[in-house]
């Protein structure tokens, strides 16, 4: 499994053109899924949700992480995992406030970083992630900084991440293809409502140089929903059940996006255009009241929070992941009592390939050439670096895109 660096100049030969079609005209792009042009909007909806593209093998390929142990094998919260254009894995640890480097087989080459508010250290590690040659570039969301590390973990720059101006409602999503940071900026909704009343924030979605300018604004879209209940007096602040933020991912081609409302992708270009849109000709379970339960557990809360304007269906998709060869994974929501996790696997220009089930206690951060990498987390809340293999054959199973 072979991650881009940080650059990620490999991607840029993906094919990402559809034949050009009119206003109002119809294009089938391949099987089960229909092409139409709306304003220079390309809106790709794929049939066949049940298709299968790959599956999970049984057993990992490799695993890194012990109980008790070297402290470079035990880990508190990983935050992200990423593999170098040389099999080297880079894992951002904040709850350790360090980043580590692992070799192809999992033995421990280096660790940098630590907790603090100098050069070089950390008091909120979003993530870390491959730069050119050996170099690592790590993001503190509270510090707002971009620091860069050397291939022996001395620091090469910090830099400050400009236009933000209170860090609590900065969220940084990871690399944005072509030497940029993916960010995003939230901005509150009004508070000011009535009992049973909602309103949602806003979420500007950001492209940073690595010198932490700002170069695209890509997109704003709606982030967590939040509602006001005002039983006999009191006054409640709390999300409206199945709403949630906006998610994104970056890539070499741009930006893909959710509003996890629905299975829906919006995909924009390097520039910050909206280019196409990729959707599933379904909509997402409506909820019971079993849902509602899990959702919100306290009996006193559920019941208040029956006064919202609650969505009709669950909510759709809630993460994005893009793998190295261009494909965007998105997960569908899961309650937090399910086992499986399952990802639908959509083509660079908006084709639908099919779904890959995951276990749920794997958080998964990249997809390489027919491998997964993330992080397994056990019922005892132990993490372990994990990398597992995707299977194809000729049983059914579709075939990776060359």
């Amino acid at each position: 499994m072979k991650s881009m660096p940080f650059s990620c100049a490999a991607l840029a030969c993906v094919a990402l053109g559809l034949p050009a079609v009119g206003v109002g005209q119809e294009e089938v792009a391949g099987p089960g899924a229909v092409v139409t042009d709306s304003a220079g909007v390309r809106i790709i909806t794929s049939t066949g949700g049940g298709a299968i593209y790959a599956r999970v093998a049984d057993e990992p390929a490799l695993t890194i992480g012990v109980v008790d142990g070297p402290d470079a094998l035990m880990f508190q919260r990983i935050v992200s995992v990423a593999r170098d254009g040389e099999e080297r894995l880079v894992v951002a640890d904040a709850g350790w406030g360090e980043i580590r480097v692992f070799d192809a087989g999992g033995e421990h080459v280096l660790t940098t970083g630590r907790e603090g508010e100098g050069p070089g250290e950390f008091q909120n590690l979003s993530g870390a992630w491959p730069g050119s040659g050996r170099n690592i570039f790590a993001v503190d969301g509270w510090q707002l900084r971009i620091t860069e590390f050397g291939p022996v973990g001395g620091i090469e720059s910090v830099t400050r991440i400009e236009g933000v101006e209170v860090p609590i409602f900065f969220k940084s999503w990871g690399p944005g293809g072509q030497g940029s940071i993916l960010s995003s900026v939230t901005t509150l909704g009004a508070r000011d409502l009535s009992h049973g009343e909602a309103s949602r924030s806003s979420m500007e979605f950001r492209l940073h140089g690595l010198d932490g300018s700002v170069m695209e604004t890509v997109a704003r879209l709606p982030g967590a929903a939040q509602g006001v209940l005002r039983p006999d007096g009191d006054v409640l602040h709390m999300p409206v059940p199945f709403t949630l933020e906006s998610s994104a991912t970056g890539h070499a081609a741009g930006v893909a996006a959710t509003t996890g409302e629905t299975y829906e992708l919006r995909l924009f270009d390097t520039g910050g255009k909206l280019s196409r849109i990729a959707r599933l000709a379904e909509t997402p379970p409506v909820w019971t009241q079993e849902d509602l339960e899990a959702w919100v557990p306290n009996e006193r809360l559920r019941a208040l929070a029956q006064d919202f304007p609650i969505p009709a269906t669950l909510p759709g998709y809630d993460r994005l992941v893009a793998a190295d060869t261009g494909e965007i994974w998105a997960r569908r929501y899961m309650l937090p009592r399910g086992t499986t996790a399952r990802w639908d696997v959509y083509r660079p220009d908006g084709r639908y390939l099919g779904r890959v089930d995951v276990p749920a206690a794997f958080r998964l951060h990249g997809v390489g050439e027919g491998q997964l990498l993330g992080v397994h987390e056990d019922e005892l809340g132990v993490q372990r670096v994990q990398v597992l293999d995707l299977r194809w054959d000729g049983g059914g199973y579709w075939q990776p895109v060359e």
